[in-house]
C-alpha cells in the first residue's frame, strides 16, 4: 500500500515535472515569436538603404562661381616733356650797365622778330607816355614800329648788340645808348632808331625814353 503510493507520488511529481518544463518551452517559444515580429517592422536591410542612400535633399549642392574678368589696364602714361619757357623780361636784373646794356639787345633782338609782349615789356614806360601824348595803346605803337624796319634790318636786329664803350652811364640808375653804340648787319639812322633812355625802375631796367 505505501509502495504503491509512493509510486504514484513519483508518477505525479515526474508528471508535474513535464508540465513544468512544457509551460517554459511554450514561454520560450511565444517569446521568440514576439521578438521575430518586432524585428520585422525595424527591418535592418531598409535601414541599412535608407542610410546609405540618403535624402535627395541632403546631397549636397554646388554653389555656382562667378568668374572673376579682369579689367584691362591702361598702359602708364609718360609725362609729355614741354619745353622750357622763354626768359622773362620782367624777371629783374642788377643795377649795372651791363644788365642795361644787355636789356636793350633783348628789345632790340625783340623789334626784329616782331615780339611786341617783350616789346611792351621793356619799354613799357616810353610806351605809356605815348599813349598819354595820344599815340595809342603800347601794343598798337609797338606792331607799328615793328612793321617799319625792312626785312634786312629786322634780320640784323634779331643779332644786334651794343657797343659798351659808346654808352653814356654817367647818370645813376640811367643809361643812355646812342643809335652809333648798336651793331648790327645793317646800318640804322637816328631816324629809323634814334637814342635809347633806360632808367632802373622797381628792380630792372626800363626804356623810358
Amino acid at each position: 500500500m505505501s509502495l504503491s503510493l509512493a509510486r504514484r507520488a513519483a508518477a505525479l511529481a515526474a508528471s508535474l515535472s513535464l508540465a513544468r518544463r512544457a509551460a517554459a518551452l511554450a514561454a520560450s517559444v511565444t517569446l521568440a515569436l514576439v521578438v521575430i515580429g518586432c524585428g520585422s517592422d525595424d527591418d535592418p536591410s531598409a535601414a541599412g538603404t535608407e542610410s546609405a542612400t540618403g535624402s535627395p535633399a541632403d546631397a549636397p549642392t554646388e554653389e555656382p562661381t562667378e568668374e572673376l574678368t579682369a579689367e584691362p589696364t591702361e598702359p602708364p602714361s609718360t609725362p609729355s616733356e614741354t619745353p622750357a619757357p622763354p626768359p622773362d623780361p620782367a624777371g629783374g636784373s642788377p643795377e649795372t650797365t651791363a644788365a642795361a646794356i644787355a636789356r636793350f639787345e633783348t628789345f632790340l633782338h625783340a623789334l626784329g622778330a616782331g615780339d611786341v609782349p617783350t616789346m611792351c615789356a621793356i619799354a613799357g614806360p616810353a610806351a605809356a607816355q605815348a599813349e598819354a601824348d595820344g599815340f595809342g595803346p603800347c601794343e598798337a605803337t609797338m606792331a607799328m614800329m615793328a612793321g617799319m624796319p625792312s626785312a634786312e634790318q629786322s634780320a640784323a636786329l634779331q643779332t644786334a648788340t651794343v657797343d659798351p664803350e659808346l654808352v653814356d652811364d654817367s647818370t645813376p640808375g640811367q643809361v643812355i645808348v646812342p643809335v652809333e653804340a648798336i651793331v648790327a648787319d645793317a646800318t640804322f639812322t637816328a631816324d629809323e632808331l634814334g637814342d635809347a633812355v633806360l632808367a632802373y625802375q622797381d628792380g630792372d631796367w626800363f626804356i623810358v625814353d
